[in-house]
């Protein structure tokens, strides 16, 4: 994953955006190995006290021996015009939209690392040129020029745009589970795309099942 990661912007920086969206695709088309724990949803556990991840549930996009990234899926940040979310501006930024009648896109905290990068999470029901399936109900993709094409009219039905991501190191993530760091969950529509942040970790805690 971190690999992929370092890939990314190697290619990025030498051959442009679209270059780059492209070798992600083509890298991680792979279907996830058995045992991996992408696709599932990593609960944190009320007694966490990093203030990172307290309170918050977790999407898994990747996991595997290479370590494992996810998406941060109930820290909302704001809503910000497609048009300036395209130019780089985020809820932080303090730039007032030009055209309140354009189309909004709600931004997520997806987590500590790479604040500055946009990560998209979307249903399956329409895949863009840069999407990359995770499963069979969510694809994701790092490519922001596919934002204007997936926040359309015709978008799929449901859409996350995250700044930033969670990363763990080769065994990192594993050794968090084992000492009682995160509960993890199966996939969830509602904990992924609902809107209702505030009551997703609640919902999270009660969807775990403690072993008897």
């Amino acid at each position: 994953m971190h690999g992929l990661i370092d890939l990314w912007h190697k290619v990025r920086r030498a051959a442009g955006l679209a270059a780059a969206a492209a070798l992600l695709l083509v890298a991680d088309t792979a279907h996830p190995a058995e045992g991996t724990l992408t696709g599932h949803l990593l609960v944190a556990v009320p007694e966490m006290q990093d203030s990172n991840f307290a309170q918050t549930v977790v999407y898994l996009v990747e996991h595997d021996r290479r370590g494992a990234l996810g998406v941060v899926v109930n820290e909302p940040m704001g809503e910000v015009p497609l048009g300036l979310l395209l130019d780089g501006q985020t809820p932080e930024s303090g730039r007032p939209a030009p055209d309140e009648t354009a189309p909004r896109v709600r931004v997520l905290h997806g987590g500590p690392v790479g604040r500055r990068q946009g990560f998209i999470l979307h249903s399956t029901d329409m895949m863009s040129e840069g999407s990359v399936r995770i499963d069979q109900w969510v694809a994701y993709t790092r490519d922001p020029t596919q934002l204007r094409s997936l926040a359309g009219e015709k978008g799929p039905r449901h859409l996350v745009f995250a700044m930033g991501y969670a990363g763990w190191a080769p065994g990192q993530l594993e050794m968090e589970i084992s000492h009682g760091g995160w509960y993890v969950i199966d996939w969830d529509e509602t904990l992924v795309f609902g809107a209702d942040y505030a009551a997703k970790w609640q919902r999270g805690l009660a969807l775990h099942e403690p072993e008897l």
